[in-house]
């Protein structure tokens, strides 16, 4: 087995800075905005099974949810685990909680979950390559 790659401290403060970007463009419902955290040939798929397969793709499901079921939601989403595969690639482990939801009937919730995101770096950049922000479900008869 190879040894874990480890990267900069500068490219793990570029990542760093991507997160904070998604973060606050999210908090403006911002979608193009969250959108370009994302490389051009980036993919995302969502929680309830819907897939992006480029920037553009995922900008369009970004603003489908921007302006809906998260207009006006706050989300926080903190770093759990940063892991270099290679120098321009790492995947990084977040928690994330979205608050201030409101569903058709107006009611406001929230959802925790859980997001992987896959990075790779082009030139000094680092975009997010891969997302799969998923919310943990109940196996059939564990108890969570």
């Amino acid at each position: 087995m190879s040894p874990q790659t480890q990267g900069t401290t500068q490219d793990e403060q570029a990542i760093r800075r991507v997160a904070a970007e998604f973060v606050g463009a999210w908090n403006k419902n911002d979608a193009k905005a969250l959108a370009a955290c994302f490389s051009s040939d980036g993919d995302l798929i969502n929680p309830a099974g819907r897939v992006a397969r480029n920037r553009s793709e995922i900008e369009k499901l970004l603003t489908d949810e921007q302006n809906g079921l998260f207009k006006g939601s706050r989300i926080t989403m903190p770093q759990k685990h940063l892991r270099f595969l290679k120098p321009d690639i790492a995947l990084a482990d977040y928690e994330f909680e979205i608050s201030h939801m409101r569903g058709a009937d107006g009611k406001e919730s929230s959802m925790r979950g859980l997001v992987s995101s896959l990075f790779r770096k082009d030139g000094e950049s680092w975009l997010i390559a891969a997302c799969r922000p998923y919310v943990a479900a109940s196996l059939p008869g564990s108890q969570r």
